[in-house]
């Protein structure tokens, strides 16, 4: 039964009850218009047959999830699009290593792994295999990556970084750095958009010519904080 839907129920045949009737009528509108002025919307468990350009519903994420899972939709007169962000977007993500990460092999990806989700919403590390990074909803999302080299030796070392999608290596998306000097540490970083679908999981890949250049955590000193040896910052731009 819905507390924002007004239908009116049968007429009395009787004239004594005409009066009671009105009032119940009477009362039941007035809470109609209460629960309106008040901003209440009912939760929806199903799709909106016909909708209207317009048309707003707070949909149950379960038996009706337009997208964003529970939450309050818009309908655009194509879409239904969440309220959240503004856009329709909402979820994101912070996720860190904090450890080192060795090639087993020369020119050989190796899928980062990660141990640290800082914040998260609609994103998740996959328990069973920590370097895939899970989303539950389609959209285009601003993705950055940061990862901290280290030099173990005065050779000439190069190293290779890219994202994978659904085990997919993404065109154009290479990071390419040479490093030789020893003990030396480099940040790199690059940051892009990709369209994702409900379900996707991420990767974050590198490679190497010389295994003598690895990603490596730093500690803290007494006057700054940690880095990790890789960070990915996860934004969700629309649906």
């Amino acid at each position: 039964m819905s507390d924002i839907r007004y239908t009116k129920l049968p007429v009395p045949d009787k004239p004594e009850e005409l009066s009671g009737y009105l009032n119940d009528e009477l009362r039941r509108i007035s809470e109609t218009v209460s629960n309106i002025a008040d901003g209440h919307t009912d939760k929806s468990y199903v799709s909106v047959d016909k909708p209207r350009t317009g048309d707003k519903r707070y949909a149950d994420g379960t038996n009706w999830n337009p997208g964003q899972g529970e939450g309050l939709y818009y309908y655009n007169g194509t879409a239904w699009l969440a309220y959240a962000g503004g856009s329709g977007a909402g979820d994101f993500a912070q996720v860190d290593d904090t450890t080192t990460h060795t090639a087993s092999a020369v020119n050989t990806p190796t899928a980062i792994t990660w141990d640290t989700l800082a914040f998260s919403q609609g994103i998740s590390i996959n328990s069973t295999d920590t370097s895939k990074i899970e989303f539950i909803n389609s959209g285009k999302y601003y993705i950055h990556f940061s990862c901290l080299l280290e030099s173990s030796s005065s050779s000439t070392k190069s190293i290779w970084v890219f994202p994978r999608i659904n085990g997919t290596d993404t065109p154009g998306s290479t990071i390419f750095h040479t490093l030789a000097t020893n003990s030396a540490m480099r940040t790199l970083s690059k940051g892009g958009i990709f369209e994702v679908n409900a379900g996707d999981y991420l990767q974050a890949m590198f490679a190497v010519d010389n295994t003598d250049l690895h990603l490596a955590p730093e500690a803290a000193t007494s006057f700054a904080p940690s880095a990790p040896s890789a960070s990915l910052e996860i934004i969700q731009l629309s649906q």
